[in-house]
């Protein structure tokens, strides 16, 4: 480039008039190789005040999502054997043979090519939900998986934030100013999934893929400064690099947990999933706290040549869980840890022309740890017989009852909070084996049986009904959206039983409208908190 393009007007114009895009573009967030805090311009804050107010989920469990992109083939995943002869006709040169089957029970079998499951099955470690799905299917990759990224449950109505997100909403209300010192989700592969989009931001700390991370975590920095050109336009670069690397401290956090954890020798580093469960189990292991992983595995779009391109994957897929419960066990972490494959669908019923399946309904979706407590089978599989006028299976379960079971009984929320993550609707509630009460779950279940805000709209009173199992000291304070106290509503010995105190009004008349948060603190220097609003 020559000094003369680079002192011209058209060159210091095309560096003054950045869009945000642009701006995106040269610090290396956009496109190929992207890396980004969700979608928002977050700086996170080294304030651990929202970490203590808002520690409502005391425990350490951890939910892994595998994205199965692509639509995975349920029927050749998790074989129907109770309606083998049916599957057999409907797909004469693409199903398991029976020779190639290993039985997880009378009517469910698995191919001898994902036998690295076996063990968890023997031992307990594994369940499967049956024709998993939703009313009226979109066959659309991109629509379908909106779907299962939402929750909505109307293409026409169709919701832009995720479950997650939606959840995390309502638990992190301030998060923009007042972040949680460690990402709450961590995801591998392009940008943040719409599961973890909120109102108006994203929850999680997304990398383009597993090399991405990993820099990362080794240098504890977003971007490197090294080989960049000399130039204005290199100049600009590197600064926007130093205050980028300075501006977000989740690479930092990320890098510390990285460090203090050690390598497991069984991962392979030409495997995909390998790679990418290695970077969350050194996570893990170092304490990173994040609650909430996904990764991804691509190629399940199976039109044609299925039967050696599904065996790859889901050999791939088998063994890289097996050889990422083993890395956890080693350290004892493999009790935290609860592991979920979900894909946008599945496929026909009957096989193409081209050796392959084209986009179909309901797949099961497979689950693994320890704690599930028990192998087993959720529900039926859908008739392989009557099917609908494309020839796809009807649902058995709808996915969001896995979603809201998950956030009930594993990751522990407030019901409030689910209630707005599900958009207002009750889902089924499956029996997976674990509950918020086990032994090893650290948190306040077993003290407080509800806190909530109640609202009297009439004359703008807001108190908050606390229900305590038992005798126990507690201290109870207000403050506002910025973290600033406001005033301490109770602090004392507070008897088993009901009690409501007034959060609008204090002793000077009533707070300024706005919107709060409660802080209930217990001996032992736990929190629970809530937000609400006064008006």
């Amino acid at each position: 480039m020559s000094k003369s393009y680079l002192n011209s007007e058209k060159h210091r114009n095309e560096h003054s008039n950045w869009d945000r895009r642009g701006f995106m573009k040269v610090l290396g967030l956009a496109g190929a190789g992207s890396i980004s805090l969700g979608s928002t311009n977050l700086s996170v804050l080294n304030s651990n005040f929202i970490t203590n107010a808002l520690s409502d989920s005391l425990s350490d469990r951890v939910l892994l999502l595998i994205r199965l992109k692509g639509g995975n083939d349920g029927l050749n995943t998790i074989i129907p054997l109770s309606q083998y002869d049916t599957y057999v006709s409907k797909r004469p040169t693409l199903h398991i043979p029976n020779n190639k089957i290993i039985k997880l029970d009378e009517k469910h079998g698995i191919p001898n090519f994902m036998s690295s499951l076996v063990s968890f099955w023997e031992e307990g470690k594994m369940k499967v939900i049956n024709g998993v799905g939703y009313e009226n299917q979109n066959l659309s990759h991109f629509t379908s998986s909106d779907y299962w990224a939402t929750g909505s449950t109307n293409k026409n109505d169709m919701i832009s934030t995720g479950w997650l997100g939606r959840y995390y909403d309502e638990k992190y209300f301030d998060y923009n100013i007042n972040p949680p010192d460690k990402p709450i989700a961590v995801q591998i592969g392009s940008n943040a999934n719409l599961i973890f989009s909120g109102a108006d931001r994203s929850y999680a700390f997304a990398v383009a893929n597993e090399s991405r991370l990993e820099r990362v975590a080794e240098r504890g920095e977003f971007f490197g400064l090294e080989n960049l050109p000399d130039c204005t336009h290199g100049d600009q670069l590197e600064f926007l690099r130093r205050v980028t690397n300075t501006t977000y401290d989740y690479a930092k956090v990320i890098s510390e947990a990285f460090t203090s954890s050690t390598d497991f020798d069984g991962y392979d580093s030409e495997i995909g999933l390998d790679r990418q469960l290695r970077l969350v189990a050194r996570l893990i292991k170092g304490g990173l706290g994040s609650k909430i992983y996904m990764v991804s595995i691509g190629g399940f779009d199976t039109h044609g040549n299925q039967s050696l391109t599904h065996q790859t994957l889901l050999t791939e897929l088998s063994n890289s869980i097996k050889k990422f419960y083993d890395d956890l066990n080693y350290e004892g972490l493999d009790s935290k840890v609860l592991s979920m494959t979900f894909s946008e669908f599945g496929r026909r019923v009957k096989e193409n022309g081209s050796e392959g399946t084209d986009h179909g309904s309901a797949a099961p979706t497979m689950l693994f740890g320890p704690p599930l407590k028990g192998s087993g089978i959720i529900g039926d599989w859908p008739s392989l017989s009557d099917l609908n006028t494309r020839g796809n299976m009807y649902k058995s379960i709808d996915f969001r009852s896995v979603y809201q079971t998950i956030l009930k009984d594993w990751l522990c929320g407030d019901p409030d909070y689910i209630d707005n993550a599900m958009l207002g609707n009750d889902y089924n509630i499956l029996g997976l084996g674990f509950g918020c009460n086990d032994e090893e779950i650290v948190d306040y279940n077993d003290l407080f049986n509800y806190h909530h805000p109640i609202y009297t709209n009439s004359i703008n009173i807001v108190n908050l009904n606390l229900r305590i199992k038992q005798n126990h000291r507690v201290d109870i304070r207000i403050y506002d959206i910025l973290g600033r106290y406001i005033n301490t509503v109770f602090d004392g010995e507070l008897n088993r039983g009901e009690h409501s105190f007034p959060l609008s009004h204090q002793k000077g008349g009533k707070i300024s409208s706005g919107q709060y948060f409660y802080r209930i603190g217990i001996s032992g220097g736990k929190t629970l908190s809530k937000s609400f609003v006064v008006r």
